[in-house]
């Protein structure tokens, strides 16, 4: 599935976009789902885990709740919809507690990324995430990862000293098993825990949110070359999804990439 607004449409937000979501070749179902909506200058993804339909039940809310927050707070200011947007959060957490535990699900839960640009002046953006859906930024210079992965193996690496920077490195790769264990997000606790962070934004930048299923196929630099070397998002997205099946799918995975 892809998607790039018409040269008739008049987007709020000077943003051309692509999205897509696949199941790879492994997995029986596909638990991810995505928001893309550029005239509100919002972009989220989601990767369901609990397997069942709980995984994708628990991405799919947590995009549903975004979109009525969007809905509600069009006209509002960037400081309320971040507001509204870190409360919905802890609301859907908490539907998809309670789903789970009326289901016997033993686990229930979904990552999320996602990126609200401020109306009123579009070079500022917060990023929001639990988990280890990502999102990067491409500027001229090279291509920086906006989130931390919210793993065992991150964890630990972070935690090292400067002197086991080569076991660091290791604990952080993506060959690592704990990099597959999530220490964050939402419906897996009491409290979700997402991470802030306020980011600048340039003409010029392009930036990609994603599930796991695309970094745990390509590496950083691959993802980098890709999405540089693409004339318009549409052959960004057909790019790496190329790639990802390439290196073998073995998730579902999920993209939206956005040029400023």
């Amino acid at each position: 599935m892809f998607g790039l607004f018409g040269r008739n449409e008049k987007p709020k937000f000077p943003f051309a976009t692509a999205t897509v979501t696949d199941r790879g070749f492994v997995r029986r179902a596909n638990e991810d789902s995505f928001l893309d909506r550029p005239d509100d200058g919002f972009f989220c993804v989601s990767d369901g885990m609990g397997g069942g339909d709980g995984g994708a039940l628990a991405s799919r809310w947590i995009c549903d709740a975004f979109a009525g927050v969007m809905d509600a707070e069009r006209g509002s200011a960037y400081e309320i919809k971040q507001f509204a947007l870190v409360r919905e959060i802890q609301r859907v957490n908490d539907r998809i507690r309670a789903y789970a535990k009326e289901n016997g699900y033993r686990m229930m839960g979904a990552t999320v990324a996602l990126l609200l640009v401020d109306h009123a002046d579009p070079v500022r953006a917060l990023a929001c995430y639990a988990g280890d859906s990502r999102i990067y930024r491409l500027r001229t210079g090279g291509m920086k990862q906006l989130t931390r992965d919210h793993t065992v193996g991150n964890e630990l690496g972070r935690a090292l000293s400067e002197n086991a920077a080569a076991r660091a490195a290791d604990l952080q790769s993506r060959h690592n098993p704990l990099t597959h264990i999530l220490t964050r997000a939402i419906g897996t606790e009491l409290r979700a825990r997402p991470d802030l962070a306020e980011i600048d934004i340039k003409r010029g930048d392009r930036f990609l949110l994603c599930s796991d299923g695309v970094h745990d196929m390509l590496e950083n630099d691959e993802i980098a070359a890709l999405l540089k070397a693409a004339p318009d998002p549409n052959a960004a997205i057909a790019r790496l999804s190329a790639a990802v099946r390439n290196a073998g799918a073995a998730d579902n995975f999920t993209m939206i990439c956005v040029f400023a």
